[in-house]
């Protein structure tokens, strides 16, 4: 697994949304790796967490909502150099390694396992992964 946490946007790049979760409190634990991850309990409104995977770059915009815990929700986007296209493809794989991490990083009842097994049931594990 290649994913990376970064401090330093890189320049030339611009944001592409991939994925949105508008309900990172369904399960507490999500949310607690990432405050404690990002550092979100110190500065919620800071930077955009960043992420290297596999040598390319991803935002995560933590949102928030009135009387809700913060983050209430994320938005993952992909930094793409320049007006280059994005390789959705590359998209797709780099998203199922940063949703392995995260699980790894909440740990508990949450293993990879698990989720390679729903990912398959649902057909959604990205070609050439697992």
């Amino acid at each position: 697994m290649s994913v990376k946490i970064i401090r330093e946007r890189p320049s030339g790049f611009r944001s592409v949304p991939v994925l949105e979760e508008p309900e990172v409190g369904h399960y507490p634990e999500f949310r607690d790796f990432l405050v404690k991850t990002f550092g979100l309990d110190e500065d919620p409104l800071g930077a955009p967490g960043l992420l290297a995977v596999n040598g390319r770059y991803y935002e995560l915009i933590f949102v928030g909502r009135s009387g809700r815990d913060f983050p209430a929700a994320i938005e993952i986007a992909a930094l793409v150099k320049g007006l280059e296209p994005m390789d959705t493809d590359e998209a797709d794989r780099d998203l199922w390694e940063l949703m392995e991490w995260l699980i790894e990083g909440v740990g508990g009842r949450w293993t990879i396992e698990a989720l390679r097994a729903t990912g398959k049931i649902y057909r959604v594990i990205p070609e050439g992964m697992v």
